[in-house]
Parts: structure tokens; C-alpha cells; sequence
């Protein structure tokens, strides 16, 4: 009975986090090749890899990836069958706790960011906006910051591209601001 109930512990904690996925038919090895997709797959782009200001952040990403990888891998031992449960919601929440920092440190390196066109009050001017995603406790992503352009007849040329200059500032602000937010809620960087 022993035997069964650490062999059950065993397959219990390899999958503890992620048994819903195999209640819906994913086996472990699909889920394992979906977390190894998420940790490899940063999403940034060549001038963000080759920028030496993100030199140290992209460190510090890759520490974060290999901690979630030394206890994703991890073996529980010495699991008592009655404490099985609360164990696994602990791990559960760790692991998305990790996960979602991991998504809002590759907003600090390479903010998701789109550029909107708004109209003034009385509808006679048009403004551009620079906004910026940040993920949720949930882990979704959202809007969350923006940066005002400054009026789009101003700062848009004829052809409808957008003055580089104005948007290296808003950029550069947008970072700061998600920066901050993470530093807020984890620590310095």
C-alpha cells in the first residue's frame, strides 16, 4: 500500500501543476514540449538580442528560464499522501507566479506595443498614441500604458509613417514605465 501510494506520489508530482492538461487529453510529453516552446520562444526581435542595453535583462531572463526549468524537472520526495493536495496547489501557484514573471520581464526587454490614432473632443484634431501590453495576475495580456505622440498632422509625414525620433522617445518611455511597474511588484534590476 506504501509502494502504491509513492508510486502515485511520484506520478502525482510530476504532473501536479499540469493535470488539468492531461485530464483534456495532453499527454505529459506534449505539455513538457509546450513548456520547453514557452521558456525558448522569448519572441524578441534581432535589434532587441544584438541592443547592449539588454544585455544584463536578458541575463537575468535566462536565469529566470533556467530556475523554471530546474523545478519544472524536479523530482518531490518525501510527499506524505494526505499533504498530496495542498502540495500540488502550492506548486500550481509557484509555477504561474514564475510563468507570468517570466511573460512580464520580456515586456521590460521588448514591450508589445501598438500605435492608435484618437480624436480630440470637438472631432477637429487627431492625436497618436503609443500604448503598451502588460500582463495580468491571470496571465493575460492587456493594455496597460501609453505615451501620448503628440497631434498625428504633426508627427505623421504624408506617406503615413510616423517620425522615428518621436517614436524612439515614446519607446523609450513606454520602458520606462513597464520598468518601473516590475520593479514595483518583483525587485531592481
Amino acid at each position: 500500500m506504501i509502494i502504491t501510494y509513492s508510486a502515485l506520489a511520484v506520478f502525482m508530482a510530476k504532473t501536479a501543476f499540469f493535470w488539468p492538461t492531461i485530464v483534456l487529453g495532453e499527454s505529459q510529453d506534449d505539455h513538457d514540449k509546450r513548456t520547453e516552446d514557452f521558456l525558448n520562444n522569448d519572441g524578441f526581435t534581432k535589434e532587441t538580442l544584438s541592443d547592449s542595453r539588454n544585455g544584463q535583462l536578458l541575463k537575468i531572463l535566462d536565469d529566470f528560464k533556467m530556475d523554471y526549468r530546474k523545478n519544472y524537472y524536479a523530482e518531490v520526495k518525501q510527499l506524505a499522501f494526505k499533504t498530496l493536495t495542498s502540495h500540488f496547489n502550492q506548486l500550481d501557484r509557484i509555477f504561474n507566479y514564475n510563468k507570468i514573471q517570466i511573460m512580464r520581464l520580456r515586456l521590460v526587454i521588448q514591450p508589445d506595443t501598438i500605435i492608435s490614432i484618437n480624436k480630440s473632443h470637438n472631432r477637429e484634431n487627431k492625436y497618436s498614441v503609443m500604448r503598451a501590453y502588460w500582463v495580468s495576475d491571470s496571465g493575460k495580456k492587456f493594455l496597460k500604458f501609453n505615451v501620448n505622440l503628440g497631434n498625428t498632422d504633426k508627427v505623421m509625414f504624408k506617406n503615413g509613417e510616423y517620425d522615428q525620433q518621436v517614436l524612439i522617445n515614446a519607446s523609450n518611455e513606454i520602458k520606462s514605465k513597464i520598468r518601473a511597474l516590475y520593479e514595483e511588484e518583483y525587485e531592481p534590476l
